[in-house]
């Protein structure tokens, strides 16, 4: 581990202290002029709170006193904790006031500082952490001590023995404070490689087995509880099943997301997921809802919909889409930061359900049907805290197999399971909401706009590219200067902060998204001006990689963060755009810029592929692509069955009016390939070619198409004679539909060649109007 060069004698400076490993009003004092919902949450504390800033730290140089820097956010269960039984005791303020200067961060508006100060809790907890993050520091801002949760006798002990040990031994404190900074240092910039190298095929095969060595096979998921959804990993699985149909990477990520769409983590009722589990079957969460969980699980559900058809995928999708258009949008398009855990200081009361509550809830057949499908898993008691009587929602099986075992229709059973759960959200709507933090983050909306267009091309439903648009929209008009940089959070119409490259980098793939959905050309256009601004503001032009930060505040180191958190690295999501900007337009340029980012981290990629699952995922997408890519989707807001989509590829596709005789529908597809082109026959000449493919789905998967592709005329290449489709050429198609079928959509699949060229795949999804 990197933090074995600093001694354990280093680590422990307070003797006797110990620390914990949990993550956590009187007249307004500084903290009420701020935008952030946290800081404003402890305005009214009896602490003389500052802010981040020369203020502060021009206080504690002045009267030589130690910092406390405490950083949290303001959905953050044990923050409220501690500050109900710390922050607004009169007497442990009065202490902390005349021994420390006190400085609140909000992790979500300072991520740069978060990051430097969590590394430091890490190096002195031997690898814990968490928040609220409580950090003490000298003057200069350089770290000595640190811990998370502390109860209030410990907390109390541990202010007094700070306040005396500097008294006593100043020039030791800051002699272990230089060194602790100097480990932050070289582990912060291990990134800057001078050695660049582009990671070769064993390292992603390591990656892969990595996951499947940790994979959970009973209850899906990796590592021990508490689970985390791990989306990184999940999104780096199904792109490995969809480029190269490792089936063991579809299992494990279907397994992970059924296990989950079934355990209390998803919110049954009101859709969307909390931030995580606490036990191994998914069943109790930690209740707070992050909107960038939401955005990251949705865009997995919609993907392992993509590539399976599995209903349930959908469904779930849609859930968390439905959630966040309810709880998390604001009327003008910006997408709220997160809903808090707890309400009136009970940790998951506003989601938890005793059985009177559900008896109330429900009429005598709806509460028997949910008695026998879902079962109650209760919350463990903290000690000393407040406990809800209620108990976690969970799905005993699949939807699918409760409808087969019923003798019922995948649709019909639906149908029950959202009456029942609109009873209950109704009479939940009778509970206190729970706080919401409703700042706006520009990374985090960017996620979710990215999620957002995904969906709607996926699943034909416009409504989900306008939710894309708009936000997209706001947040070009309301967060971006006039000299085109990004401001990184807004608030009651007041935006502040300079962006960080993660805000860059995740604006820059949403709006990529949105331009592919709508082939609206300002978002492309929007979207390659923040490249470059990005590139200006944050390359290392001396190892490669985007910095964290700009470097005009100047902090204790300026990093990179290449490795993936909670959320995926922005130098990953970056990578990812460049790639996406490459296959829509086809200029190697973009090529060029996304072989140079990953070659920077080439070799920490090799030394820790798991902490870099999303730079792999990266340059898995990179060594399938196919030169000179194009792209090849119309948007699906405004594709009919009717009208021609024209793609870069030189096809344009169109269907004929569907005709209907009871459940069997005909439908005739009509491609027409540009002069010099082809397409491949179906079936391709060779295994490595793409066949032209037509295929008809519906959302309970029971739907049957048989194609007729017409015969092929034979070419000779540089790879021998081939059998390919030129011109116009019609496919028919047969198709039995399921009883209630709804959602049907025509899947087209071609792939343009020209002499030695052969472009990418392209893929039509269009709608088609059932009568």
């Amino acid at each position: 581990m990197f933090y074995s060069h600093i001694s354990n004698a280093l680590i422990f400076l307070l003797d006797g202290i110990l620390t914990f490993s949990l993550s956590v009003p009187a007249s307004a004092n500084r903290l009420i002029d701020s935008s952030s919902p946290y800081l404003l949450q402890h305005a009214h504390n009896p602490v003389d709170w500052y802010p981040w800033g020369e203020e502060a730290f021009a206080k504690a140089r002045k009267e030589n006193k130690p910092i406390l820097l405490s950083i949290g956010y303001s959905t953050c269960y044990w923050c409220h904790v501690m500050e109900r039984e710390i922050f607004e005791n009169p007497d442990i303020a009065r202490l902390m006031n005349e021994s420390i200067v006190s400085i609140k961060i909000d992790r979500e508006q300072r991520p740069d500082v978060d990051d430097i100060y969590m590394t430091a809790a890490q190096i002195m907890t031997h690898g814990g952490g968490g928040w609220p993050n409580n950090v003490f520091v000298t003057p200069d801002l350089k770290p000595f001590f640190a811990g998370t949760y502390f109860p209030p006798a410990v907390f109390t002990s541990v202010i007094q023995q700070i306040h005396d040990r500097w008294a006593q031994d100043q020039a030791g404190i800051t002699a272990l404070a230089d060194r602790l900074a100097g480990a932050i240092i070289q582990i912060k910039q291990q990134e800057n490689d001078a050695a660049s190298i582009l990671p070769e095929q064993p390292t992603i095969e390591a990656l892969l087995q990595h996951y499947g060595d940790y994979y959970d096979n009973r209850f899906g998921g990796f590592y021990q509880a508490p689970k985390f959804p791990n989306e990184a990993a999940l999104l780096f699985l199904l792109d490995t099943y969809r480029l190269t149909h490792n089936d063991v990477a579809l299992h494990m990520v279907r397994g992970t997301l059924e296990s989950m769409a079934q355990g209390g983590i998803y919110d049954a009722v009101g859709g969307g997921f909390h931030r995580y589990a606490t036990d191994a079957q998914w069943r109790i969460p930690h209740f707070e809802k992050m909107l960038y969980n939401q955005a990251l699980l949705a865009r997995a559900y919609t993907e392992l919909y993509a590539l399976s058809n599995i209903p349930e995928s959908r469904a779930v999708a849609e859930g968390i889409f439905a959630f966040t258009l309810r709880q998390m949008t604001l009327k003008d398009g910006g997408f709220y930061s997160a809903l808090d855990a707890e309400t009136d200081a009970v940790e998951g009361a506003y989601y938890a359900w005793t059985d009177a509550e559900l008896h109330d809830a429900l009429d005598k057949e709806s509460y028997a049907w949910l008695a026998k499908h879902y079962g109650l898993a209760e919350i463990p008691e903290i000690p000393g805290h407040k406990h809800t009587d209620g108990m976690v929602l969970f799905l005993k099986q699949p939807l699918s197999e409760i409808a087969t075992a019923a003798g019922l229709s995948y649709e019909e059973m639906v149908k029950k399971q959202q009456a029942v759960m609109s009873a209950l959200r109704k009479a939940r709507g009778k509970r206190l909401l729970p706080h919401l933090d409703n700042k706006i983050i520009t990374a985090w909306n960017g996620l979710m706009i990215d999620a957002f267009a995904r969906a709607g091309q996926c699943m034909g439903r416009a409504e989900y590219i306008q939710a894309a648009r708009r936000a997209a929209d706001f947040l070009l008009a309301n967060l971006r200067k006039q000299d085109g940089t990004l401001y990184r959070t807004w608030r009651d119409g007041k935006a502040e902060i300079a962006a960080y490259f993660e805000d860059y980098a995740f604006m820059i793939q949403g709006l990529v998204s949105t331009y592919r959905a709508t082939k609206a050309d300002t978002y492309l256009q929007a979207a390659e001006e923040l490249v470059a601004q990005a590139k200006k503001l944050f390359w290392d032009r001396e190892h490669g990689g985007y910095y964290f930060t700009d470097g005009s505040e100047q902090l204790l180191v300026r990093m990179k963060n290449a490795v993936d958190s909670a959320l995926p690295s922005g130098n990953a999501v970056m990578a990812h755009a460049l790639l996406d900007l490459y296959e829509i337009t086809g200029n190697a340029e973009w090529k060029q810029q996304t072989e140079a980012l990953l070659k920077a981290f080439g070799q920490a990629i090799k030394k820790d592929p798991r902490g870099y699952t999303h730079m792999m995922h990266a340059l898995l997408r990179l060594n399938h692509l196919t030169p000179a890519a194009k792209a090849t989707q119309q948007p699906v807001e405004t594709a009919t069955l009717q009208e021609a989509m024209e793609t870069k590829a030189h096809v344009q596709v169109s269907a004929s009016e569907p005709k209907r005789e009871g459940n069997c529908l005909t439908v005739t597809v009509v491609l027409d390939i540009a002069e010099g082109w082809h397409i491949n026959a179906n079936p391709a000449s060779l295994d490595f070619l793409i066949p032209t493919s037509v295929d008809v789905r519906e959302d309970s998967g029971k739907t049957e198409a048989k194609p007729a592709y017409p015969d092929a005329s034979a070419i000779t290449t540089p790879l021998g004679d081939i059998k390919v489709y030129e011109g116009k050429i019609s496919i028919p198609v047969q198709v039995t539909l399921p009883g209630g079928a709804e959602n049907l959509r025509l899947l087209v699949r071609a792939q343009a060649c020209k002499d030695t060229t052969c472009l990418a795949p392209s893929d039509w999804i269009m709608p088609v109007q059932l009568k």
